[in-house]
């Protein structure tokens, strides 16, 4: 998929809409169309950090927490006859020894609890001394804004034509700019909705689709459940 510089969508303003704004109006106006259209063009990174008092720093660049994960796998402690029956435990990591090719937002080890505070994790379990975690980073131009794809940037250009035009509508009072608003605030809301939906679905992606339909994994108590395995 094609990507471009955030700043095209501004370009594609000009061109389609024959409207020019400040940078700095566009950089307000089209991260706010950015967010609400709510794609986000990212890489998968792994990461492993110490935990100090129950607390760890999140890397920078982390901006959606796929997977966090800390030990050994899950185990059911308890059965009818033991309080803690470490066979469980042998068990369970056994098979997670034997798993074959892994998905890439896949990691070993249970699943902590945990809450997020200013950039760091905050864990429940006090003991552990380091976590792995799986997240998504945004890719970024050289401006250091989010790249774009034909449709985001379309309908970033017209976000900002609408509020544009509209400001200028409520200043002025003329009604003919704000019936020129209205349409383009309906225009908005279509092409927003077109950029939501990918531009391909290739074969790959329909597979992993079907595949997560079809698996017979299923949750069990006390075991943490992984979607990609």
């Amino acid at each position: 998929m094609k990507t471009y510089p955030f700043y095209s969508a501004l370009a594609h303003l000009k061109d389609f809409f024959d409207l020019t704004i400040e940078d700095d109006e566009f950089e307000n106006l089209g991260m706010h169309a950015w967010d609400k259209i709510g794609n986000k063009q990212t890489a998968v990174y792994h990461y492993t950090g110490k935990i100090v008092n129950g607390q760890m720093d999140l890397p920078c660049n982390a901006d959606i927490i796929e997977m966090v994960t800390a030990g050994t796998e899950d185990w059911q402690k308890t059965d009818n006859i033991k309080t803690e029956n470490y066979n469980r435990s042998e068990i369970e990591n056994y098979i997670e020894s034997r798993r074959g090719t892994e998905n890439i937002l896949y990691s070993r080890g249970g699943m902590p609890k945990f809450t997020q505070s200013d950039g760091s994790m905050i864990f429940q379990d006090k003991t552990l001394a380091s976590a792995r975690i799986i997240y998504r980073g945004v890719l970024l131009d050289d401006d250091g804004l989010p790249y774009l794809n034909s449709k985001e940037k379309e309908a970033i250009a017209t976000y900002c034509a609408w509020l544009t035009t509209f400001k200028k509508g409520m200043a002025t009072q003329n009604p003919a700019t704000i019936q020129i608003a209205q349409m383009l605030e309906q225009r908005w809301y279509k092409v927003c909705e077109n950029a939501r939906t990918p531009e391909l679905l290739n074969q790959n992606d329909i597979n992993d689709i079907l595949n997560v339909r079809s698996s017979w994994n299923r949750k069990r108590y006390g075991v943490s459940f992984k979607l990609f395995q």
